[in-house]
């Protein structure tokens, strides 16, 4: 009787170890849990890469002469238009000259508190009317800092001479640093005669780099990748472009940039550079950032203030709700 129920016993506690070991085994263990998990995110990860460097954009109507989109990060060409043509740039060839000027500052040849005195060219520009300017006496000195927040902010002529001249003595021996740049970046459509974008009949007797006829040039693509090289290179820059307003002499000047203002705003936008003159018409460069994605823009030849920033509104809305569907239909 004994022998019997010690039989039972062990029967039925090998049945409950044998139903408790299948069990057991078919759940998944930790460590598949894991790597199912990474390979999702790993996945997930790989298709917005793959996502931010090969998407494209096509037929968006634009009323520009020339236009480009490209992924900061990655320098991709989401949406070019005409980005090759050389054409006139106005203001925005002043990146250069931020350029330069940032570099001469991060080589010790200057420093924001370095103090600048105002040639004769600088404040003949800067009192002429109808051109952007920060009015600028000679009788005071003004820091490295209030003159580039002065061009970065406003895109005062007369200030951006001032720092041209700070940099290199003069504005041609400046001009020929700019050209230099332009070529060490690859800028093959770019050619500066001048700092500010002007056209060089606007300079009067004070124009030294080629003839009066000539002005500043650029393709769309070139001001995209010297602006990629600013943002990326310089991040300080943005704090600067991202101001609305710059007060001196008490005088609040608004940023040119009205995409930063009430009159269009938009959200994300912090810089970079807009141009006008009768020879180039209405331009502008842009950045912009939302949910962790950059964008840098170009619109060149619009005809009116407002259309440059109209333009580069459809532009990034097209842009970020595309980008959207592309990210929702990959992580489905």
């Amino acid at each position: 009787m004994k022998k019997r129920i010690l039989l039972i016993t062990i029967f039925f506690i090998s049945i409950f170890g044998l139903l408790n070991f299948v069990a057991e085994d078919n759940q998944p263990l930790a460590s598949q849990l894991i790597d199912n998990s990474q390979r999702t995110i790993e996945h997930r990860i790989f298709s917005d890469h793959l996502i931010k460097r090969f998407w494209k954009l096509t037929d968006i109507e634009l009323e520009a002469s020339s236009v480009i989109l490209i992924d900061a990060e990655t320098g991709h060409v989401i949406y070019q238009e005409n980005s090759e043509l050389s054409l006139p740039t106005a203001s925005m060839a002043k990146m250069m000259t931020e350029l330069v000027v940032l570099e001469a500052i991060e080589e010790g040849q200057l420093d924001w508190d370095t103090h600048v005195s105002i040639s004769d060219y600088a404040y003949y520009i800067s009192h002429h009317p109808g051109y952007a300017s920060v009015d600028l006496e000679q009788d005071r000195t003004y820091t490295v800092e209030e003159l580039f927040h002065a061009m970065a902010i406003h895109s005062a002529n007369g200030a951006t001479i001032a720092l041209a001249e700070a940099v290199s003595g003069s504005e041609t021996l400046f001009v020929q640093q700019m050209n230099l740049r332009a070529e060490d970046l690859g800028l093959s459509a770019s050619k500066f005669v001048n700092s500010t974008g002007l056209d060089n009949e606007h300079l009067g007797q004070f124009f030294s780099v080629g003839t009066v006829d000539d002005t500043n040039h650029m393709s769309a693509r070139d001001l995209a990748t010297l602006a990629r090289h600013l943002i990326n290179h310089h991040p300080i820059l943005l704090k600067i472009t991202s101001q609305s307003e710059y007060l001196a002499n008490d005088q609040e000047y608004i940023n040119t940039n009205l995409m930063l203002s009430d009159f269009i705003p938009y959200q994300g936008v912090d810089g970079l550079k807009t141009g006008y003159t009768d020879l180039a018409g209405y331009g502008f460069t842009g950045t912009v950032e939302q949910n962790g994605v950059r964008f840098i823009s170009v619109v060149m030849g619009t005809e009116s203030v407002m259309q440059r920033f109209i333009e580069t509104e459809k532009l990034y809305n097209y842009a970020f709700n595309h980008l959207d569907k592309l990210m929702i239909s990959s992580n489905n």
